[in-house]
């Protein structure tokens, strides 16, 4: 089975949100849990830690739950059993390779991986939405969700996917 690993600050907002909404575009395309593991970490997590309320509410609106989400903060296991991380920033990318130099081949900004690497220099970075109001997750996860589209449409392109 492989994991991929979403990754951003807290594991209390962005992170979990594209943890299960790239869950469902998987499970809606035909690709089995048994094949693909969705997570999510924190840099800088409190391990038990829910979901923001607002996180929960936008996930809600989408018919998606994150009322058993418990936020997690990365270690090297997590880096080491996954076969794609996805930061939400460049920043969250840079701390994973100095953390682990050796995961260069399969970390990435959520922006960078989607990105046609045609030169744009400045990659989408997926804002947090922390202590903000609902219409802010709302936003966040109208980012999450274009940016998951083109990351499901790229592993299976790539045969890193496969259907049941």
């Amino acid at each position: 089975m492989k994991t991929v690993l979403f990754l951003c600050t807290g594991n209390t907002c962005r992170s979990p949100m594209a943890q299960v909404m790239l869950q469902r575009m998987l499970r809606d395309e035909g690709v089995g849990e048994d094949k693909v593991k969705v997570v999510s970490a924190g840099l800088y997590a409190s391990n038990g830690e829910p979901a923001t309320i607002q996180a929960v509410k936008a996930m809600e609106n989408r018919g998606l739950s994150l009322a058993f989400h418990r936020s997690r903060r990365l270690t090297p296991r997590m880096i080491d059993d996954a076969f794609l991380i996805l930061g939400m920033t460049e920043e969250h990318k840079q701390a994973v390779l100095m953390l682990d130099a050796a995961a260069s081949d399969k970390v990435f900004s959520l922006g960078e991986y989607v990105s046609s690497g045609a030169g744009d220099g400045v990659w989408q970075q997926v804002p947090d939405p922390f202590g903000q109001p609902l219409a802010v997750y709302e936003k966040t996860a109208d980012v999450l969700e274009s940016l998951l589209t083109q990351v499901v449409k790229k592993l299976k392109e790539e045969r890193m996917v496969e259907e049941r």
